[in-house]
């Protein structure tokens, strides 16, 4: 390999934990964000990058503009999907990976990313350069090719846009979150509906990547006696992502709990949420959002829950069977090593 070959590959890599926390704020999908950064590594590779005086700028401006052309086709796919769209979660490892970090320092929460999807290509662009990773006008302008002024005005727009579909743009207190998402899991645990309509909102708006009261692959019961619900207009207007008033919206969420062996709360893009496992695999996921309120008047005000297998392959690969057998696996290879088990943790350690 050559010096320039050399030099290349460096600054590609000093810059690839940002280029894919950027390009999967702006997909909300690990795998095409992956793929946008590898496209970019090919044309940074054969590229004549003599007069690039700052790498980490180029490949930011070649993977936000790789990240719009790949969106503006995604979102006409999304459009025409019958059964909605999500984006796929992040879950943090226990020991982050350069990757971890970066997408920590762009804090953004999930319910953000939900909704960032009811913002234009370019302005998403210009709102995640700005907002998660601290970019001014002129940068923006240079990556966008527009002026200074047009881009504040995406900015602003795009905040507007965002207030209007009730976005959290300011993370909560990790604190008072925590112990919510807490609560939620007690009360989902002891089946306590009068626990769960103290924490919820009068009429809290619930997504669901699948119709919870009919799923295409249901993951397998604890209970063989427990049967999905028939479809309601309040599980109907659950996976539309509507307000629900009534609180028999209550029973598809605590049939989920029900269908599980375990749960615990986890970490997902930097704020904790719900896993539900079954046979030691991830089956589920429950993110929450609250109003704000201080914690004895908190109230969750939008819940969002993960149950397809394509949104919850990634999770699996952190906190799943597998997962955990390698990791017990290595432990085991290594008589120093140490790890730190939860008291549900849901693999027999012993085995």
């Amino acid at each position: 390999m050559t010096d320039q070959g050399i030099d290349k590959a460096s600054s590609f890599e000093a810059a690839r934990a940002r280029l894919l926390a950027l390009a999967y704020r702006m997909l909300g999908s690990r795998a095409e964000a992956e793929d946008v950064v590898q496209d970019v590594w090919l044309k940074w590779h054969l590229a004549d990058t003599q007069a690039v005086q700052t790498p980490v700028a180029w490949l930011t401006t070649l993977t936000t503009r790789a990240a719009i052309d790949r969106l503006r086709h995604a979102q006409r796919e999304r459009a025409s999907q019958v059964s909605g769209w999500l984006p796929e979660p992040w879950l943090d490892e226990v020991a982050p990976s350069a990757e971890e970090l970066a997408l920590r320092a762009a804090d953004m929460s999930y319910g953000v990313m939900l909704l960032l999807e009811h913002l234009k290509p370019d302005e998403r662009a210009a709102f995640v350069l700005h907002e998660a990773f601290e970019c001014d006008y002129a940068e923006i302008a240079s990556i966008l090719e527009r002026t200074p002024a047009a881009c504040r005005q995406m900015v602003h727009r795009a905040k507007e846009r965002l207030r209007r579909a009730g976005a959290p743009l300011e993370r909560p207190d990790p604190a008072v979150h925590g112990r919510i998402v807490e609560r939620l899991l007690v009360a989902l645990e002891a089946q306590d509906r009068m626990g769960l309509l103290q924490l919820f909102s009068d009429a809290p708006q619930l997504i669901s990547d699948v119709p919870l009261c009919a799923s295409p692959t249901p993951f397998p019961t604890v209970n063989p006696s427990l049967r999905t619900p028939e479809p309601t207009p309040e599980t109907q207007a659950l996976h539309a992502g509507e307000p629900v008033s009534d609180p028999r919206w209550m029973g598809a969420i605590t049939s989920l709990a029900q269908q599980s062996s375990h749960a615990e709360v986890v970490s997902m893009d930097g704020a904790v949420c719900i896993a539900l496992f079954c046979n030691g695999d991830v089956v589920g996921l429950i993110d929450v959002q609250t109003d704000g309120a201080p914690e004895l008047s908190a109230r969750i005000i939008s819940l969002r829950i993960l149950t397809s297998a394509e949104h919850l392959q990634a999770a699996n690969q952190i906190l799943g069977r597998e997962a955990i057998k390698d990791l017990i696996a290595r432990i085991k290879g290594h008589p120093g090593a140490s790890a730190t088990v939860s008291r549900d943790f849901p693999v027999d350690v012993d085995a």
